[in-house]
């Protein structure tokens, strides 16, 4: 009886030791276009092996059927559209695609599907300051095999960017990570310049100043007669 207790507690803990090492092999490509008022939208995608989800339809916080991906993705902040799941064969993977738009990058993980990341876009010394956070995952990261799940982040931004973490490439910065540096939280940063301005007679100045001189000539017209 006892041999029985402790075989049945030796395959939990088994399916337990699974389930955490497949909880995290996903793999995730996000780029996402943002503006200044911090909306935007993004396009998101993200795969594993069908073995992983032998167990159920979702690991590690992402969904791999439709109706779960349009409802993790959804809030009063945020619209997904053309969800996509599709199985490849060739290779034995399940991937999702699909869009997603926003309406202030702030307020992203109030969606189930960014729950695991933080945002920040605020005003900074020179213009906008940012920040995007993937919070660590120690549980998963110190697996065998984590380097092999990639999480690759670009981000497009309405202005010169200044300052960066990242990899820049004129205004877009992008991230390239793995699963297993989520020891520690994930912090991409960048500083970006706010959207230049017109001024002087090329801007709002303009057609204040014509409207002036027109109103003037009239009055001055209609004195004369």
């Amino acid at each position: 009886m006892k041999l029985k207790k402790l075989l049945l507690s030796f395959s939990y803990l088994c399916m337990f030791a699974i389930f955490i090492y497949i909880s995290g092999c996903v793999n995730v490509e996000q780029k996402t276009t943002l503006k200044d008022d911090g909306s935007g939208s993004m396009k998101l995608h993200f795969w594993t092996k069908m073995s992983n989800l032998s167990m159920g339809d979702e690991i590690g916080g992402f969904s791999f059927s439709e109706d779960k991906v349009k409802s993790d993705f959804t809030s009063a902040n945020c619209t997904p559209s053309d969800v996509k799941v599709e199985e490849k064969l060739d290779d034995s993977t399940k991937h999702v695609n699909l869009m997603v738009t926003f309406k202030d990058i702030n307020k992203l993980s109030e969606a189930k599907g960014f729950s695991k990341t933080k945002q920040s876009w605020t005003k900074g010394k020179d213009g906008m300051d940012f920040k995007y956070t993937l919070m660590k995952d120690t549980a998963n990261a110190g697996q065998m095999g984590m380097n092999e799940y990639k999480l690759g982040y670009t981000f497009e931004f309405p202005g010169e960017v200044t300052a960066t973490n990242g990899n820049k490439d004129g205004k877009t910065v992008s991230w390239n990570k793995t699963v297993a540096d989520l020891t520690n939280d994930i912090e991409m940063t960048a500083s970006v310049k706010s959207g230049e301005k017109k001024c002087g007679l090329f801007g709002m100045e303009l057609p204040a100043v014509f409207l002036v001189g027109m109103t003037f000539m009239y009055g001055y017209r209609r004195r004369k007669k």
